[in-house]
């Protein structure tokens, strides 16, 4: 793989960060970040192909969220190396779409005007959002597009942050526990859409406490103390370690790391 290097300066400090021509659409490698004396993520090596789903895997406070936002940018790593849609994208920006665990979103806007607001902001058409809004009301069965936000219950507060960041139909899709709160029959419609758009070429990572789910996923990094225990195709890592079950898997390299 041939890798050219470019300088970057974070912090004053100068870091080279390689542009990978391959289908990678995230490249980490060696990556640190903590708060304060709490380490984070550690050392930690990431490779998520182009057009595929990429399932997170693991406890809360593992460094899950953390990671999703470096690769949008909005944490800066204290060492390492990282690409993202080979560095030549609008991240943060119109090449991603983010839907965060906690939610963030305007309580005061309704749901159409929500929708009007981030389509403007990614410099779609008022034709375009307004097509892509009903499309989106029917998929994931929102309510009236007058509610106001802050007065929508916790699961349609969800499907509004999701329809937000599918509203643009970004390159890149970071998705934060995006089926809490939903029920099985919308979370199976929603697992159709995503394997649909990364047919055309859509990258997705996400979160998911549902570990089925997650065997779902093209390739699962299973993750504990700010590493990756493991990270390959869910069907090869069950088959590789004896089991039918991802947890299962997580359990036995777990103890492995407990005795080494």
């Amino acid at each position: 793989m041939r890798c050219i290097q470019e300088p970057i300066a974070w912090k004053d400090k100068a870091y080279r960060l390689p542009f990978f021509t391959s289908s990678m659409a995230i490249k980490i490698s060696g990556l640190k970040r903590g708060y304060g004396k709490v380490r984070v993520l550690d050392s930690l090596d990431m490779n998520v192909d182009e057009g595929s789903i990429y399932g997170l895997l693991g406890p809360s406070g593992c460094g899950k969220t953390t990671l999703l936002n470096v690769i949008l940018g909005f944490l800066i790593p204290e060492k390492g190396e990282l690409n993202v849609l080979d560095n030549n994208a609008q991240v943060p920006g119109s090449d991603v779409g983010y839907a965060p665990q906690e939610l963030a979103l305007y309580l005061d806007l309704n749901i159409s005007e929500t929708l009007m607001f981030h389509g403007r902001l990614h410099e779609m058409s008022k034709s375009k959002i307004e097509e892509r809004g009903e499309w989106l009301k029917s998929f994931l069965d929102l309510p009236d597009f007058s509610r106001i936000v802050g007065k929508l219950s916790g699961g349609e507060k969800r499907r509004v942050s999701l329809a937000v960041a599918l509203l643009h139909e970004p390159r890149l899709l970071l998705l934060d526990e995006p089926t809490v709160g939903v029920d099985p029959e919308l979370r199976a419609r929603i697992w159709q859409h995503l394997r649909t758009i990364t047919d055309d070429g859509t990258t997705i990572v996400l979160t998911t406490h549902y570990i089925d789910e997650a065997g779902k996923a093209d390739r699962v990094g299973l993750m504990r103390d700010g590493r990756f225990l493991a990270e390959e195709n869910p069907l090869e890592l069950m088959s590789k370690h004896d089991t039918n079950s991802l947890e299962d898997v997580f359990l036995i390299l777990c103890k492995r790391k407990v005795v080494a």
